[in-house]
């Protein structure tokens, strides 16, 4: 069957406030590293396995009603088939 490395991207939204990101981007000037527009999101990875077309919907299911709050964050997703390793 085949397996597929999914990685998840999950960022709140532009309208939505990020309190963490300006705590990051305080930081940073303060050790002299002025940057701006600093957001902080989400990073999720996952295995899974099936056919292609299944493992998408799947995957799509998960990132919207799951790993995400729509309202809020915006989510993405990127899927590559990975080859088995032999005698695993």
């Amino acid at each position: 069957m085949p397996q597929y490395h999914a990685k998840v991207f999950v960022t709140l939204k532009p309208s939505i406030l990020d309190p963490q990101g300006r705590t990051v981007e305080r930081a940073l000037a303060h050790l002299g590293q002025p940057v701006s527009g600093v957001r902080v999101g989400k990073y999720i990875e996952l295995q899974l396995s099936g056919e292609r077309h299944e493992v998408e919907t799947r995957l799509q299911d998960m990132a919207v009603n799951v790993l995400s709050n729509p309202v809020m964050e915006d989510v993405r997703w990127e899927l590559e088939e990975t080859r088995e390793v032999a005698g695993a």
